[in-house]
């Protein structure tokens, strides 16, 4: 008998290897596969606007890397003893509008770097719903929670969605044509919205995630939102809120993230750069001891053993924090 139904997944026509440079963008759970990737030693830049929720956010924040575009300072607003920038999240936001704008540019900077190169680009939506801040006549990837009614909620529409991805993509392999490009539709629950106004807003990514990738074969389809909704389908994977996917659901779709994109070898070096990860999470209850420095040191010896079979995957820093514990 069969008590629930697993999403089948087949492997992607390419693979990642360790070598591959990723860019991710998008919704919190954008930030969940990253961070499961930087365990493993991938090379990954993360959310380099902070974590953005919406399609249109997401498509000005890399128009915004594509074309290198310096923020100025009357790009940035004061509020709440804070200066904000409309296309960021609120981690950029700051006391000093120099140092904002600092960190600002350079994370662009390093962003538009790293887009010329990057093998990867993983989008993951996170709602259809756009507050568009009424002043200044257009929409917005964080409010910073400036009063409601300068705002204007709004469902966009299937098409708005494709539009905006489309125009961007032509642009991006201006920039890089060999980038292979993944879609998702995150599974987390937007239920502040409303559950019927949360299903229609996923149902519209869906949609326009569906349409984009009809047009454009060489798009790729990572089915996070059914794996959690179809496949896991329980509260009890949800942590207490509700509305987030708990650890054991995200190593679960991790797993099957895995199983569509890495072949073999990639899958055997991401076992063994996780072991070293969690090595390096231990903490002794008596570090002077000689059994920790025994530990240490075989740590060490791993380090070394992966340095020589996958060179070029950087463990200086990890090196350096076993070295300086044994010193």
């Amino acid at each position: 008998m069969k008590f629930r139904t697993e999403i089948q997944i087949n492997r992607a026509e390419q693979t990642i290897r360790h070598s591959d440079p990723i860019l991710t963008m998008g919704s919190c759970f954008a930030d969940n596969i990253a961070q499961k990737l930087q365990e493993r030693y991938f090379r990954v830049m993360q959310n380099p606007f902070g974590t953005l929720y919406n399609p249109l956010s997401v498509a000005e924040a890399l128009s915004i890397i594509l074309t290198n575009r310096k923020f100025r300072s009357e790009d940035l607003f004061f509020y709440q003893d804070e200066w904000h920038s409309f296309w960021h999240h609120s981690v950029f936001s700051g006391t000093d509008r120099a140092a904002v704008l600092l960190k600002i540019n350079e994370q662009i900077n390093e962003a538009h770097r790293f887009l010329q190169e990057a093998q990867w680009l993983f989008l993951t939506f996170g709602t259809a719903y756009v507050y568009y801040h009424l002043p200044e006549k257009r929409p917005v990837a964080n409010c910073h929670k400036l009063p409601e009614n300068e705002f204007e909620r709004r469902l966009i529409r299937v098409d708005e969605v494709v539009e905006s991805i489309q125009a961007l993509l032509q642009n991006l392999r201006v920039l890089n044509s060999k980038i292979k490009i993944v879609l998702t539709v995150s599974p987390i629950r937007h239920i502040r919205d409303g559950l019927v106004q949360n299903q229609r807003s996923k149902a519209t990514l869906i949609l326009a995630v569906q349409e984009l990738c009809r047009q454009d074969a060489s798009l790729v389809y990572f089915p996070s939102y059914e794996i959690l909704m179809d496949d896991l389908r329980d509260y009890r994977f949800y942590e207490a809120n509700l509305t987030h996917p708990n650890d054991q659901a995200v190593r679960y779709i991790w797993e099957k993230f895995g199983a569509m994109f890495f072949d073999r070898e990639t899958e055997k070096a991401s076992e063994a750069f996780a072991a070293l990860s969690n090595a390096l999470k231990h903490k002794p209850l008596h570090p002077e001891s000689p059994n920790y420095r025994k530990f240490l040191r075989k740590v060490l010896e791993r380090i070394e053993g992966l340095e020589k079979q996958y060179p070029y995957v950087d463990l200086k820093l990890a090196r350096q924090r076993i070295e300086e514990q044994l010193r």
